[in-house]
C-alpha cells in the first residue's frame, strides 16, 4: 500500500495550524505582555522616585525655601545633596505651585532667580491631587532649553511634597505643596521593561509550545494506530477476498468437473441414442428434444460459472469470458457477439475491471432491455482500455431516479473512478443503452 505524503498527513495539518496558532497568540500576547511590562516598568521607576521625595528631600523641603530664604536653602542643599544617587536618575527638579524654580541639581541660577516655567495638566493635577506620574521628557519645552543638558530619552517622574513651616514657627502656616520632578533615562526604564517583557513573553511562549509538542506527538500516536488499524482492516478485507475467490473457484470447479461434465455426456449420450437405427421415430424425436434442453442447461450453467468465478482473463481468457457471458442471450431472443483486442498488455486490474462493467452491462441488456442485437467491445493500446457494450433495446430515461434493487453501474462508478477512469451510459426511451468505460494509462 502505498504511504501518504507526510505533508498530507493530519499530523502536518495539525503542526501547521498549531503553528499559525502559537504564532498569532504569541504575536498578541507580546503585545499585551509589553503594554503590561511598559506599565510595570514605570510604576516601578515611580515607587522608588515617590520613597526619593518622601524620604531624602522632602523632610529639608521648608515655606523658606520657597521664599527663598539663604538659610533654608543652605539647609536643604547640605541635606538633600544625595538626590541623584539612584540608580538612573540624572537630575532634580522642585517646583512651587505657580511654576517657580526652586530648586535644581543642575541649574542653580534659574533657582536662586526664581524662575517660572509652565506645569503641564497633568504636573497640577499632581500637585493638587498628590501622588506620582511620569510622562516622557519633551526635549522642546522652555525648562528643556534652558537647562544644563538635553531631556532627549529621559522620562519626567514627578511626586508631591509638602513643604513644612519648620520648628521655629509659633503660628506656623499651612504647609504648601511642591513638586518633587525627577529626571530618569528613558534607557534604564526601557531596560527593566525588556527583563520584564522577557519573562512574560518565555512564560507565554514556553506552555504553547510544550501543548503543541506534546499533542503533536499523542496526534502522531493516534494517527499510526488509526492507519495500522486502517492496514490491519485492508488485510483482513483482501485475506476474506481471498477466500471468498478461492471460494467460488473451488465451486465453480466441482461443477465444472462434476454437473458440467455429467450434463455435457448426458447430452451426447442422448444425441446418440436418438440417432440411433434402433430408436422409433417417436422415441428419437423426444431424445432429441431432451438432449437439446440439456445442451440449453449446459450453457447458462457455464454462463453461471463464468460469472461465480471467471477463467484467466489475459489473453484468450477474457474473450472466452465474455462469450460464457452472453450465452444466455440466445435463450431471451438477442443476437449477441464479442470482440477482444489488445488486452495482452493490460494489468490484472484493469482486465478484472472490465470484465466486472461488461457483467453489469451484459446482465442488465438481456433482463431488461429487450434488444434484438447486443455487442460486447473490448480496445487496448498503449493509452488504455475501451469498454463498449451497446444494445438496441427500449432504452431508459437516465435522469430518472434508478429503482432501489438496481444499483450496479451507479455503484461501479466509484470504482472506474479510482483507477482513474471514466464510465458513462447513454441511453434514451426507444433507442437503445449504451454503456463506454475507458481506463486511461
Amino acid at each position: 500500500m502505498r504511504q501518504r505524503p507526510l505533508w498530507g498527513t493530519p499530523v502536518a495539518v495539525f503542526v501547521v495550524v498549531s503553528a499559525l496558532l502559537v504564532t498569532g497568540i504569541f504575536l498578541a500576547t507580546s503585545v499585551l505582555a509589553a503594554q503590561a511590562a511598559e506599565r510595570a516598568a514605570r510604576e516601578q521607576a515611580e515607587a522608588v522616585n515617590e520613597v526619593l521625595a518622601h524620604s531624602a528631600a522632602e523632610p529639608y523641603v521648608q515655606l523658606g525655601l520657597l521664599r527663598g530664604n539663604s538659610s533654608a536653602a543652605d539647609k536643604f542643599f547640605r541635606k538633600a545633596e544625595n538626590l541623584t544617587d539612584a540608580e538612573g536618575v540624572r537630575s532634580v527638579d522642585l517646583f512651587a505651585e505657580d511654576g517657580t524654580l526652586i530648586y535644581s541639581t543642575t541649574d542653580l541660577r534659574a533657582a536662586e532667580a526664581a524662575q517660572v516655567y509652565p506645569l503641564s495638566d497633568r504636573q497640577l493635577a499632581t500637585l493638587g491631587g498628590g501622588g506620582t506620574d511620569s510622562e516622557v521628557a519633551d526635549p522642546s519645552s522652555v525648562r528643556s532649553r534652558d537647562r544644563a543638558g538635553d531631556e532627549t530619552g529621559l522620562v519626567k517622574i514627578y511626586t508631591r511634597i509638602m513643604a513644612s513651616p519648620g520648628r521655629r514657627a509659633q503660628r506656623p502656616p499651612p504647609a504648601q505643596p511642591v513638586l518633587f520632578v525627577a529626571y530618569w533615562e528613558l534607557e534604564g526604564v526601557e531596560s527593566r521593561r525588556a527583563e520584564i517583557f522577557g519573562t512574560f513573553r518565555w512564560i507565554t511562549l514556553g506552555p504553547l509550545v510544550l501543548l503543541v509538542l506534546l499533542s503533536t506527538v499523542l496526534l502522531a500516536l493516534l494517527t499510526g494506530q488509526v492507519r495500522r488499524g486502517g492496514r490491519e482492516r485492508e488485510r483482513l478485507l483482501e485475506t476474506a477476498i481471498d477466500a471468498s475467490d478461492a471460494e467460488r473457484r473451488r465451486i465453480a470447479r466441482d461443477l465444472h468437473d462434476g454437473v458440467v461434465q455429467d450434463l455435457a455426456g448426458s447430452a451426447f449420450a442422448l444425441s446418440g441414442a436418438a440417432r440411433d437405427p434402433a430408436t422409433t421415430p417417436a422415441t428419437a424425436e423426444v431424445l432429441s428434444s431432451v438432449s437439446a434442453s440439456m445442451r440449453d442447461s449446459l450453457k447458462q450453467m457455464r454462463s453461471l460459472l463464468a460469472e461465480i468465478h471467471p477463467p484467466d482473463l489475459h489473453g484468450q481468457g477474457l474473450q472466452s469470458a465474455l462469450d460464457d457471458l452472453i450465452a444466455p442471450a440466445a435463450a431471451a431472443g438477442i443476437h449477441a457477439s464479442t470482440s477482444v483486442d489488445g488486452v495482452t498488455d493490460a494489468s490484472d486490474a484493469e482486465v478484472a475491471l472490465v470484465w466486472r462493467v461488461a457483467q453489469e452491462a451484459v446482465r442488465n441488456a438481456i433482463r431488461h432491455s429487450g434488444a434484438s442485437t447486443l455487442a460486447v467491445t473490448v480496445r487496448g493500446d498503449a493509452e488504455g482500455l475501451l469498454l463498449e457494450v451497446v444494445d438496441d433495446g427500449v432504452g431508459f430515461d437516465t435522469t430518472a431516479p434508478s429503482p432501489p434493487d438496481r444499483f450496479g453501474l451507479r455503484g461501479l462508478r466509484s470504482l472506474v473512478r479510482d483507477v482513474g477512469g471514466e464510465l458513462d451510459v447513454t441511453s434514451a426511451l426507444g433507442e437503445g443503452t449504451s454503456v463506454r468505460m475507458a481506463v486511461r494509462r
